[in-house]
């Protein structure tokens, strides 16, 4: 039974039972995944999925279930799901939208990937890297896959909606020797366009950034302007997404709640959350309910605009749905959050802000990020990188460390790079932070 089938047939089913106040949510997805090991093929996976989830509201009380396929105890299962629930006035559906914004997302090259294109891909990544520096001395993981899904919804006020989506992506996690030393480099890419993905190119930087930290060293203890790189500036800015998530600025659990309209982060900070960005990992004309996609900003100039709702969050607070509900399947109820985290690049290359700078240090990897206070943004954590003189590399460094407040570096930006990627939930460049406290570990 296709999709399609299984929701018109779940519809029926409500229908039957009188229920006038629901929502179904289907996905589909088909799913191919290699992984090389040694030249040739390690592990191979295909699966197929699909099913439906149902939410309904019986007498102000919202219901939910989920199975592969419509039945009458499914329908039941929703039912007996709103019975032991609370009743609350401010759960409802949205309404009928208008307007859906086509996004490319789709390529049929990913759909035609059969499994043997899929380990020759994982096998070339793999190759690619132990043959750019001959000091990788084993590749822990080289994988390649690829999905294609489509995601259907419908409820009782009038949305319906579809989308196709198709993901290719390849990763690889490599480890380089030199004497006695050590190191390991991790790399990754996706798009939903099989074109855009260069499994040579992936394999090549993983070994670049294993070598580049070969026979790294302490730094002493001092106070200097720190770069982070894409990579590490992307996991600052997911960590602190929720600080712009409605629920959590209702429930008192976002540390700039109170500074809407406020000018609180660097002039040169400019936030948006935009899904209908098709670089997106979760690109989609429309959200975990329904409603339909849009750019919001988020900070603009250093100043803080707005926060991002659901339906149910946003009627708590008396603000329209800004189409920021997350869905993690047909088995997932939708939780809102913000979607794809894009910050505005700058307008020069960082290594122009570099001149001038006599020493900096360029953070590559941060650990224990998952420690901050998701509340307050105070951290103390892990790093490596690499110590620069004049924007030139120096050595690699380890076993440093940094702490302050992760809301307030944003405050004290003094260059945003122009190398932005894409992260999947974020979309980010480099970004340069006058003076930190660096203390050898």
């Amino acid at each position: 039974m296709d999709l399609e089938t299984k929701i018109e047939k779940t519809y029926d089913l409500l229908k039957k039972r009188s229920i006038d106040d629901f929502e179904i949510y289907g996905t589909d997805s088909d799913t191919i995944r290699a992984e090389s090991k040694e030249g040739s093929m390690g592990s191979l996976s295909k699966s197929r999925e699909s099913g439906v989830g149902v939410r309904l509201i019986i007498d102000g009380a919202m219901g939910f279930a989920y199975g592969a396929e419509p039945t009458d105890e499914l329908v039941d299962a929703a039912i007996t799901s709103a019975r032991y629930q609370f009743k609350d006035q401010n759960n409802h559906l949205p309404p009928r939208q208008e307007g859906y914004e086509e996004i490319d997302i789709l390529d049929p090259a990913v759909g035609r990937l059969a499994a043997e294109d899929c380990i020759a891909r994982a096998i070339s990544l793999e190759r690619s890297s132990r043959e750019a520096d001959s000091r990788i001395h084993q590749v822990r993981k080289a994988s390649f896959s690829r999905t294609v899904s489509r995601v259907s919804i419908m409820n009782s006020h009038g949305i319906d909606a579809s989308t196709r989506m198709s993901v290719a992506s390849a990763s690889i996690m490599v480890v380089a020797k030199q004497g006695d030393d050590s190191q390991s480099g991790y790399e990754f890419d996706f798009s939903h366009h099989l074109d855009n993905i260069n499994v040579e190119k992936v394999g090549r930087q993983a070994a670049f950034r294993a070598t580049e930290m070969l026979q790294a060293r302490k730094m002493q203890t001092t106070k200097i302007p720190v770069l982070f790189d894409n990579t590490t500036t992307a996991q600052m800015l997911d960590f602190i997404s929720d600080a712009f998530v409605g629920e959590n600025v209702i429930k008192g659990k976002s540390f700039i709640a109170d500074k809407k309209g406020q000018k609180y982060f660097s002039d040169m900070v400019r936030l948006t959350d935009n899904p209908l960005d098709k670089r997106a990992a979760d690109a989609s004309p429309f959200d975990g309910e329904g409603v339909r996609s849009r750019e919001t900003v988020l900070v603009d100039n250093g100043t803080i605009l707005a926060f991002v709702y659901d339906s149910y969050w946003g009627r708590v607070a008396g603000e329209s749905s800004t189409g920021s509900s997350l869905r993690g399947g047909y088995r997932a109820m939708p939780t809102s959050g913000v979607r794809h985290l894009c910050m505005e690049p700058g307008r020069e290359d960082m290594k122009q802000n570099l001149k001038g700078l006599k020493r900096v240090l360029k953070i590559t990897d941060i650990m224990g990020m998952h420690t901050a206070n998701p509340i307050t943004g105070e951290f103390s954590v892990g790093v490596s990188g690499l110590f620069m003189e004049e924007g030139d590399p120096l050595y690699p460094v380890r076993e440093a460390a940094i702490s302050g407040n992760i809301y307030e570096l944003f405050s004290r930006v003094m260059a945003v790079g122009t190398d932005v990627r894409e992260f999947g939930g974020v979309l980010c460049p480099s970004v340069l932070i006058d003076a930190i406290d660096v203390s050898a570990q």
